[in-house]
């Protein structure tokens, strides 16, 4: 038979009461933060796996940002693109009114204005912008692309030099990026206003009654090319808005994931903790009995 020695009794003691302290200082922790461990070394792999998710999910944060940047970009430029095709057909409008040969000078210079007041205001939506940048001038965000001019040369209403083609993206996903902008050569702004001049010019002459024909014409393949645009820009619009939508419910399946490997259940928590403290009071009951006379500086 194995000789049992005082000491051994106290180590046994020693060892079961760290063991008891330490679990009720566990559950104490988790109810105070909610959280099931606070160091990995406390559960290795599920604490690995915490941290990929909370890196996951940060990814997914940035990445909707972006999304959402770039709708919101798109959707000034849609309908800067729906004014755009607005105008042209009424521009149009005006000119089917202006080929009539039986309209009187006064006729002819009341559609003049409205052609001028169409001019403008299809110079204000090529120079249309989204938080202080504009939208049709590739990456010169800063500089305004167009100008007024009132002349016949479209390079004349280049306010700032050959418009920028180059593409504005937004990051979506790792390694995927997406444009975002069309530029204003690719609607055709600077053809546009300089058409739209020249069907002014046209309905001051009585007798010109070809060129408003013409312009006509060209008007129609303005709006085909704003519509155009405008299709691409719908096509990214859609694209980002269901890596949107997906990407959000990624994060969150992610966080839910996330909560069921790090948060602790509470109602257990507070069960185990008292289950814990009984055990600690008994512990502590039980060497008291055992080493009486040496207890108390054990515990100090």
């Amino acid at each position: 038979m194995t000789r049992i020695t005082n000491n051994m009794i106290i180590n046994n003691f020693r060892g079961n009461y760290q063991n008891n302290a330490q679990q009720l200082n566990k559950y104490m922790n988790q109810i105070s933060t909610g959280n099931k461990f606070n160091k990995i070394s406390e559960d290795t792999i599920a604490g690995t796996k915490v941290l990929d998710l909370k890196s996951t999910i940060k990814f997914s944060e940035r990445y909707v940002e972006n999304a959402n940047d770039g709708i919101s970009w798109l959707n000034i430029t849609d309908q800067a693109l729906s004014d755009t095709i607005t105008t042209l057909r009424s521009a149009r409008d005006l000119a089917v009114r202006g080929a009539n040969g039986t309209m009187t000078d006064d006729d002819r210079e009341k559609l003049k204005a409205e052609v001028d007041q169409l001019k403008d205001h299809l110079l204000q939506i090529s120079n249309s912008s989204y938080n202080g940048l504009y939208i049709f001038n590739g990456t010169k965000t800063k500089t305004e692309p167009y100008q007024s001019a009132n002349t016949d040369t479209p390079a004349n209403y280049l306010a700032n030099g050959a418009i920028s083609t180059s593409k504005l993206k937004r990051e979506i996903s790792p390694g995927t990026v997406v444009p975002i902008n069309v530029s204003g050569s690719e609607v055709g702004f600077e053809d546009m206003l300089a058409d739209l001049n020249k069907l002014s010019t046209a309905l001051e002459s009585p007798t010109d009654t070809g060129e408003i024909e013409a312009s006509i014409d060209r008007i129609d393949q303005h709006i085909d090319s704003a519509l155009s645009a405008r299709g691409r820009v719908g096509a990214i619009q859609n694209r980002l808005e269901f890596t949107k939508d997906r990407l959000e419910s990624e994060k969150i399946n992610n966080t839910q994931i996330l909560s069921d490997t790090q948060d602790v259940d509470m109602a257990e928590a507070i069960t185990n903790l008292k289950n814990a403290e009984n055990v600690y009071r008994a512990s502590l009951s039980v060497g008291a009995r055992i080493i009486q006379p040496t207890l108390m500086d054990f515990l100090r």
